[in-house]
């Protein structure tokens, strides 16, 4: 056992090292800290069926400490002595973890970082969405940082459970010592151990309940009044959380960050016109940005709103009591669903299949809080560049500085497909009865299990967006972003150099095939949840000196992956650019359009086929 943890079956690729975690429970969320403890390890928290679980990942290990000594036992006649001051007053323990001065170092055979602890917080309900602050936040350095000084030694996030309710919990954001969990009081009573005694430190806030489970959670800071001369209060975190309840509702709640209250009731509460697919607040400290929320909704909209520029309405169901809430900036449309796209995505068989806009399965925030990057069911995905100040520098800003409180957009600045469907894509086999057969009810039952179609389930999927230093100093940070669809996971390691890449598809598609492996997309090989379904992905900082910025985190149902990939050998770059420019004088000559990740797994099964001298499968 490692950190509370059975140690991880290793299965390798030539391009990927796969570690999977068997858990003791089903699992439902997960999120990778932006802030490492003290001693330098990732913290991984992931929502179970009875609360959370924190996991330290790498860092320094705990100094070994020496097992108590043993004394031995009294015999009749020895003088005992009597303590009368105790009085059943136990002293109150005091975890003082130590760790060596340096990291362990990876074994070559199997060069990962081991998890060193492991702690359970124990709500007693499954908790089916977690939220943190972003990583801007938590790094703010200077004035952006003055009241939050506090966050920056705790691990601070929100848990959604299964039984309506929101908690906001902080907890140190130093792992505990195995001293502090083999506690002799622990062995006596375990339930002294569940979260909400404050045992490990942990504080938790009961924010009032939803009549559904919430379907979203995000998180930010409000800096303006903490940096105000007019008010004396401290600076808040702003907790947004939405659930189905009717068409859609939205709260928004205020905790005091240093001092946090036991209970906290919503301050604003907004109806939606559809049931948000997901919600995320805007990551950048700058300006009206940390204000504004993406509300992704299953209509395929995404609206910004400002719960800060407040409007007021008389409610006529509450004897003329004046309402407060924000105002909804902007618009932003997917365009509508096409019979006859050549998709490879399975969809769901419906009296509106075809008609409305197409699904939106995640959107978040990109480029430091002016851009949005949107995942659709039909495998688009698209960024919309709301302020203009992406690598293709947009003429038209849909989002300007101060906000607008109307117009919409349809057209993404740039996008591309994913397709999830050359793994299962077989030949059918021919059907041996005949078309005219009869059809009684019990043909007509063996021909519905047997030779229909099969049924496909909504298709899911998300997308992880991970923040790193850029290789400049005077170059803002970069971000890699993860598409996970149905059983496929796509990464661009660097979304600035692919934007620059490819904001003129006519004349530099063929540029996303240099041997660069941050200015194109690449598909990700390797993942094994032996047939469980797969539920949330996450990027932690890469274990050792790869190409990728980032590890993929995956999570089954019992089960947690971590995909590390290889680097890229110079033999499988020039493979990837003679396919890359194969493919681009195919589709040239065929006047087809930009290329994406299809095509390249064309033109590499072209090669394998017509060439055994190129006989290399690189996806």
């Amino acid at each position: 056992m490692t950190g509370g943890l059975a140690k991880p079956r290793v299965a390798k690729t030539p391009r990927t090292t796969a570690l999977s975690y068997e858990l003791p429970h089903r699992i439902h969320t997960a999120r990778v800290y932006p802030v490492k403890s003290s001693n330098g390890s990732t913290i991984i928290l992931y929502g179970h069926e009875h609360g959370v679980r924190v996991v330290w990942r790498g860092g320094r290990p705990f100094k070994q400490t020496p097992p108590p000594s043993t004394q031995p036992p009294k015999t009749n006649g020895d003088t005992a002595m009597i303590s009368l001051d105790s009085d059943d007053e136990d002293e109150k323990f005091e975890d003082k973890p130590e760790f060596e001065d340096e990291e362990d170092e990876l074994d070559p055979l199997n060069p990962y970082p081991n998890i060193i602890q492991s702690l359970d917080l124990h709500f007693g309900i499954d908790v089916l969405q977690l939220a943190i602050l972003p990583k801007f936040t938590l790094t703010a350095e200077g004035s952006k940082s003055r009241g939050i000084e506090p966050l920056k030694k705790k691990i601070v996030f929100t848990a959604a459970c299964a039984d309506n309710s929101l908690k906001f919990v902080t907890l140190p954001l130093t792992p505990p010592s195995p001293l502090s969990k083999n506690r002799e009081e622990f062995r006596k009573c375990p339930a002294d151990a569940y979260a909400g005694k404050g045992n490990w430190g942990e504080t938790i806030t009961n924010l009032t309940s939803h009549e559904k489970p919430s379907d979203g959670v995000s998180m930010t800071v409000d800096l303006n009044s903490a940096n105000t001369s007019q008010t004396k209060s401290a600076a808040q975190i702003i907790i947004a959380s939405s659930s189905g309840e009717l068409t859609g509702l939205l709260r928004f709640y205020r905790v005091s960050i240093k001092a946090p209250q036991n209970s906290a009731d919503p301050f604003q509460k907004i109806n939606l016109a559809a049931i948000a697919k997901s919600i995320s607040f805007n990551p950048s400290l700058s300006g009206q940005r940390a204000n504004q929320l993406l509300v992704a909704d299953k209509k395929g909209a995404c609206r910004i709103y400002d719960y800060k520029e407040l409007i007021t309405t008389p409610d006529v169901g509450a004897g003329g009591a004046v309402l407060e809430h924000g105002t909804w900036l902007t618009s932003l449309y997917t365009q509508f669903q096409n019979l006859k796209s050549e998709s490879t995505i399975p969809q769901t068989n419906g009296p509106h299949t075809g008609f409305g806009r197409k699904s939106i399965l995640d959107a978040q925030w990109v480029s430091a809080g002016k851009s949005i990057i949107v995942l659709l069911a039909d495998g688009e995905w698209g960024v919309w560049d709301i302020e203009g100040t992406g690598a293709a520098q947009s003429e038209s800003r849909i989002l300007l500085t101060k906000g607008v409180k109307t117009g919409s957009q349809s057209e993404f600045t740039f996008s591309g497909y994913i397709d999830v469907g050359l793994k299962t894509r077989q030949p059918k086999p021919a059907q041996t009865t005949s078309k005219f057969a009869p059809m009684t009810p019990s043909t007509r039952k063996s021909v519905d299990i047997f030779t229909s179609k099969p049924s496909n389930g909504t298709i899911r999927g998300q997308i992880s967006v991970f923040d790193y230093p850029s290789s400049s100093p005077t170059h803002p940070p970069e971000q890699s972003i993860v598409f996970w669809l149905g059983e496929t996971y796509t990464q661009i390691s660097s979304l600035a150099r692919y934007w620059a890449t490819n904001k003129d598809p006519s004349k530099n598609s063929g540029s996303i095939f240099n041997c660069s492996s941050t200015s194109r997309m690449v598909r990700l090989e390797g993942v094994d949840l032996k047939e469980e379904r797969c539920s949330g992905i996450e990027q932690i900082p890469n274990s050792s000196s790869t190409d990728s910025p980032s590890d993929l985190v995956v999570l089954g149902e019992s089960r947690l992956a971590i995909v590390i990939s290889a680097k890229q050998s110079s033999k499988d770059a020039k493979v990837l650019a003679t396919a890359g420019r194969l493919a681009m004088a195919e589709r040239a000559s065929a006047n087809i359009g930009p290329l994406d990740v299809v095509g390249i797994d064309q033109a590499l099964a072209r090669m394998e086929n017509g060439n055994s001298s190129a006989r290399v499968k690189l996806f």
